[in-house]
């Protein structure tokens, strides 16, 4: 008897003093998420990317921190994706409405999971069908345990993903009763593969590329909502709060935005049909990407996603869906990977004319007649023609003398528009300066990507994403070289 007192003492001490340990550790963890927020706010109006690299390198330090004291608190993953989840992911969409037709999901090899054609598919057939009442809108937190904080809290109201995120996480999390959407949940994917798991090797292997400053930036707000809910959880006592103070962690945010990020769509709001929202769909989004048509629709007469065949498939072949024009930069951000076949891609160039230029309002003038701004983003393209007329204008005007910009200004409109034609009959002293100044750009671009890595081998799977991404824009650049040089011989004929 006296040996069970004494265990049973011994478990209680340690229980208490493991219990003391946590609330010490959330103390901390508190303190570490003040100056997180800290460093999330102290970026200057235009930084520069050194400036951004520098907060960035303060950020990862402290998650690293927060992460270690996170862990104390032995959470489990959200999700358990193995065969047997996504069985219970196809019975519980099935009976809840879902018709699956000539699909079922696969494990493929080099793809994780995808859709597979289980007969001869042609296209245009319908492959799945999937109810609104299945998918996870924020039209569903006014009946969640969240309806509370989100009508109080501004950044909920104000920016929907972000409610999104936490809404998977509320569902995800709750402990009263399993969510409608347990089977869906717990069958996604454990991790993720875009730039918010990047570590500091992973993120500097993008340098150089348009995507680098756009994973600096993603990486920034989601490291600041963090801190701001994290905060706010610890001081507030609503239903959500009271599921979230003690589970909420910054590797359970980065999974459920990252889930977010690369898995949804949009539809019609069901309040207002001539508005979106964005929805996460259970079995639409287990298709992977490929180069095509669109090929989802929402019927709104009978209130579901449809997802037709986009080409004719044979029995055994895996089933793919075109996720939009984007470009690869825009893929590897958002949805965590590269596809080197995307005919859409291209390589973001921003140019800018400064206030200080003696002639800035006589070019600014003559940039909006063709709705152009000071400070301006063009896209380098693939294929026989990366420049297009908008680019061309820009850097014409940005070159223009202020006799020509006082000529041009006087032109009507419609003859402006000939500062984007290939073909102008422009000065040509004023065309070989501008097809300098692309040769000079272009060339600038290309020498800002660090240099190709001995052995490619020896990348992380993230490098090698990155590495990728960067090999995929230096083509695209040296395709834009070539043309611009050919030009540039072409105007400098005597």
């Amino acid at each position: 008897m006296e040996k069970k007192v004494k265990v049973t003492s011994h478990k209680k001490n340690l229980a208490k003093m493991h219990s003391m340990k946590l609330n010490d550790c959330k103390v901390v963890i508190l303190k570490l998420v003040d100056e997180l927020l800290d460093a999330t706010s102290m970026m200057s109006n235009s930084p520069s990317i050194k400036e951004q690299w520098s907060i960035h390198l303060v950020i990862v330090n402290l998650l690293s921190k927060i992460n270690q004291l996170e862990a104390e608190f032995d959470l489990k993953p959200l999700s358990q994706r193995n065969d047997q989840s996504i069985e219970k992911l196809t019975k519980w969409a099935t009976k809840n409405g879902a018709i699956l037709n000539g699909v079922e999901i696969h494990q493929f090899e080099n793809y994780s999971y995808g859709m597979k054609a289980n007969k001869n598919i042609i296209v245009g057939d319908k492959l799945v069908i999937v109810p609104r009442s299945l998918m996870m809108t924020e039209e569903n937190i006014p009946s969640s345990p969240l309806w509370k904080l989100h009508s109080q809290d501004m950044m909920l109201r104000n920016m929907p993903n972000v409610a999104l995120a936490i809404f998977i996480l509320v569902e995800s999390l709750r402990k009263d009763k399993k969510s409608f959407w347990h089977s869906y949940l717990t069958s996604l994917p454990l991790t993720y593969s875009t730039p918010v798991y990047f570590d500091v090797a992973d993120m500097e292997a993008l340098k150089g590329s348009p995507a680098f400053e756009a994973a600096l930036k993603l990486n920034r707000n989601i490291a600041r909502q963090y801190a701001y809910f994290k905060k706010l959880f610890q001081l507030s006592n609503d239903p959500a709060s009271v599921i979230l103070k003690d589970t909420f962690t910054y590797e359970y945010y980065r999974w459920a935005v990252s889930t977010l990020m690369s898995r949804q769509n949009t539809v019609p709001s069901s309040n207002n049909p001539s508005e979106t929202v964005s929805a996460l769909i259970p079995l639409w989004d287990m298709f992977n990407h490929r180069s095509g048509s669109l090929s989802t629709d929402f019927e709104k007469s009978n209130n579901v996603c449809v997802c037709y065949a986009d080409a004719d498939y044979s029995a055994e072949d895996q089933v793919y869906i075109f996720y939009g024009v984007r470009t690869n930069a825009d893929f590897l951000v958002h949805n965590g990977f590269v596809y080197p076949d995307n005919e859409h891609d291209a390589v973001k160039i921003r140019l800018g004319v400064s206030r200080s230029d003696p002639l800035y309002s006589l070019r600014h003038r003559l940039l909006q007649t063709l709705s152009l701004s000071a400070l301006s983003e063009f896209y380098i393209t693939p294929g026989p023609f990366p420049v297009d007329g908008k680019l061309l204008a820009f850097v014409r005007i940005f070159n223009m003398d202020q006799k020509t910009l006082e000529n041009w200004i006087q032109l009507e409109e419609k003859h402006c528009l000939n500062l984007t034609q290939l073909d102008g009959t422009l000065d040509p002293a004023l065309e070989i300066k501008c097809w300098e100044f692309l040769q000079v750009r272009i060339s600038l671009l290309m020498k800002q990507y660090p240099a190709s890595p001995e052995n490619t081998d020896k990348l992380s799977m993230f490098q090698q994403l990155a590495y990728t991404q960067i090999q995929l824009e230096l083509t695209i650049l040296k395709n834009a070289l070539e043309y611009v040089k050919q030009h540039l011989d072409v105007v400098l004929k005597p």
